[in-house]
């Protein structure tokens, strides 16, 4: 098998096992009595996890561990926490708390491992890396559908447990553990002298590569994350679909995901990189706007493909973004603090946030979908604003890079003056 499909593979793995229960905690969550409130606390693990071991884990991989041994025994300590909420462990708010946040304490960060991985074995990352991250998509939509039929062919009814998700997931996490192993080694790269650095080297790269604009953006995108898989399953239920159909339907998302992945490269070279992340801003915008008018059904799940839009032209775009303009020997430290920011600070709020306004807004979905509408809308318009928010296109011919004026606002921190070069991958 080729590297990169190897690669690819691992991608499938590794999505597929989230998305064999993520679309479904909600409802798994309430099935068991838990409240709105605690939902969004045990939904924030994920958050919490992002936030708390994040930046160890990039730290380890650039100077200590080779990142396929990293994933290899951080989802095989996973697989064991999921067989665990699978067999009915824990049943109550705090001890579910407690699994969650243990397993995305260690599983959480190595999504921007993956990334870094990925990234070190392509030869050309900018072309490549779409078309080796749409099969995280691929495996998501996949293990969605194996759930959906697993629980209607275990019961012969479509209101079975979900407690199947989460040993598919088990069996997933037991895969990418035992996958890792296969992939191409991928040493750390911080050595001698540049081993020295930690923290400081990060926030020097922030400084130098001015990628602090992108981050806060990301941060706000990311805030509306948990308003998708801990909001809308329950919403769709209350409009009348069953629970086996919700996963399949929440993997409509993932299907212009996989287009925009694909074209990613084609999306780069025509709208560059600001009009890229921009369409991912719109789109959810767009998917949120629509949700907050309080359509029919058939309209709310017409409208699910805007989030996989988002995902592919911001979340993905965005990672490849901070790639190109992180040294070498710092790019896994990058990715994980963008992980760190935006599905960990990010997501933690997001998530809080989500659970309290489901918690006092009772049947008023269109109230609660009008939050993440209007933080979209500001980060559009901060966009928009150009040379205030530092964040200006460059139209000179043949190059794809983000300009940054000399007076960007206050919040963005210290910045040079010039022009953001595209780099090459290898740095």
């Amino acid at each position: 098998m080729s590297k990169r499909s190897r690669l690819a593979t691992l991608m499938a793995l590794q999505y597929g096992v989230q998305g064999s229960f993520w679309p479904l905690l909600t409802l798994h969550l309430r099935d068991l009595g838990i409240g709105e409130r605690h939902r969004g606390w045990i939904f924030a693990t994920y958050a919490v996890g992002a936030t708390v071991t994040s930046l160890g884990f990039g730290q380890l991989v650039d100077r200590v561990w080779s990142s396929q041994y990293v994933i290899a025994a951080v989802y095989a300590i996973g697989a064991c926490f999921l067989a665990a909420i699978a067999a009915g462990v824990a049943t109550d708010p705090v001890p579910l708390f407690a699994i969650f946040l243990a397993y995305w304490l260690f599983t959480a960060p190595t999504y921007g491992l993956s990334v870094s991985l990925v990234l070190r074995n392509l030869d050309e990352p900018k072309r490549d890396f779409g078309g080796v991250r749409l099969w995280g998509t691929v495996g998501w939509m996949c293990a969605g559908w194996l759930v959906s039929a697993t629980m209607v062919w275990v019961d012969g009814t479509p209101h079975t447990g979900i407690h199947v998700a989460f040993w598919i997931a088990a069996a997933l996490s037991a895969g990418v553990s035992a996958w890792s192993l296969t992939l191409p080694n991928t040493p750390p790269l911080a050595v001698g002298a540049r081993a020295k650095f930690g923290a400081r080297s990060l926030v020097n790269m922030l400084a130098t590569n001015h990628l602090a604009a992108f981050l806060l953006v990301s941060m706000g995108f990311y805030l509306c994350n948990p308003f998708i898989y801990q909001l809308i399953p329950p919403y769709l239920e209350s409009e009348g679909m069953a629970k086996p159909r919700i996963p399949t339907a929440m993997s409509l998302g993932q299907i212009p995901e996989i287009a925009g992945l694909f074209l990613l490269p084609f999306l780069f070279r025509r709208l560059g990189e600001v009009g890229t992340l921009r369409l991912g801003l719109f789109a959810w915008f767009a998917r949120f706007g629509i949700l907050a008018l309080g359509p029919p059904l058939w309209l709310a799940v017409a409208t699910i493909p805007l989030q996989g839009v988002g995902v592919a032209c911001f979340m993905v775009g965005g990672q490849v973004y901070v790639d190109r303009r992180a040294p070498a020997h710092l790019r896994a430290s990058a990715q994980t603090l963008l992980f760190f920011l935006s599905s960990g600070i990010a997501s933690l709020c997001g998530g809080v946030v989500a659970g309290e306004i489901a918690s006092r807004s009772g049947d008023e979905w269109a109230i609660v979908f009008v939050i993440p509408c209007v933080v979209n809308l500001l980060l559009l318009l901060y966009f928009r604003a150009g040379i205030e928010t530092g964040l200006v296109r460059d139209e000179t011919p043949g190059r794809d890079v983000l300009s940054v004026e000399a007076r960007p606002v206050a919040v963005l921190g210290p910045v040079s003056r010039g022009c953001l070069a595209t780099e090459p991958a290898d740095g």
